[in-house]
């Protein structure tokens, strides 16, 4: 629920806002920010430190054709930019297949800046 109504928030917010950071389209190209988000407001709302996921995606050829970000947490894929892969705009669960296929791994624990 916390993932879902996080988005909605992103949804609301006023596209000349993403536009000043260089968001052409939120989600598209915009999914890192997302996860990054995402974390800082699991972390501080609910004392969760996810792991920040991005994998490379790659075309029958063995093309890099793109790459995408989202958080786990204990196995948990927590993904509220999916909807650029054509998928629901929220994945919360612990198994995907889109998720699966990406290759290429960088995963990190997310840790808020006390600054």
């Amino acid at each position: 629920m916390a993932a879902s109504e996080f988005r909605w928030a992103l949804d609301a917010i006023d596209r000349a806002h993403w536009d000043r950071i260089y968001i052409d389209h939120l989600p598209h190209g915009a999914c890192g920010h997302c996860a990054e988000l995402l974390a800082s407001y699991l972390q501080q709302r609910f004392g969760v430190t996810a792991d920040y996921v991005c994998k490379d995606f790659y075309d029958n050829d063995g093309v890099r054709e793109t790459s995408h970000a989202w958080l786990e947490w204990y196995g948990l894929i927590i993904d509220i930019s999916s909807d650029q892969s054509n998928c629901p705009a929220v994945i919360v669960t612990h198994q995907s297949d889109l998720h699966a296929r990406g290759e290429d791994e960088l995963r990190h624990a997310f840790r808020v800046d006390p600054a």
